[in-house]
């Protein structure tokens, strides 16, 4: 019995150190955490998945004003979904952009918009067939 204890210690700091240095490789990319921000506007909405809809940001269309203005968003979806996010912009000059953004999970997206400018937000969630997706959309808007 006296040497079963050590040969057991021996075993239990092995495994502990085998445990505690085996750590997934996504362990060092830090996750998208929305409550962390300092977001200014925040909609809790749903859609339909695998069909593209328009103002998944909550407005049909957007308008801006004079100035320029930067936007930046957090979109918390479900773990297993992706939503990817397209932003059609539209300056007063005629020219158009597109922004788009595919990654899957949870993300940070940021734009810029031009003086005078308008813009349509589009999203398209995957997932199963005919089935309704909740997400939250953190917005803030600063000028530039």
């Amino acid at each position: 019995m006296k040497r079963m204890v050590p040969v057991l210690a021996a075993a239990a700091v092995a495994a502990g150190a085998t445990l505690a240095g085996a750590a997934p490789a996504s362990a060092a990319t830090p996750a998208v955490d929305c409550t962390k921000g300092d977001y200014t506007r925040v909609l809790r909405s749903y859609v339909p998945t695998n069909v593209q809809r328009p103002a998944v940001d909550g407005h049909s269309y957007n308008i801006g004003g004079p100035l320029e203005y930067d936007y930046e968003v957090c979109l918390d979806i479900p773990d297993t979904s992706t939503f990817t996010i397209e932003v059609r912009v539209r300056a007063s000059d005629g020219s158009t952009r597109v922004i788009v953004d595919d990654r899957p999970g949870d993300k940070i997206v940021r734009y810029s918009l031009a003086p005078n400018s308008f813009w349509q937000v589009y999203g398209t969630m995957t997932g199963p067939g005919s089935t309704y997706i909740y997400y939250t959309w953190n917005e803030t808007q600063t000028t530039s």
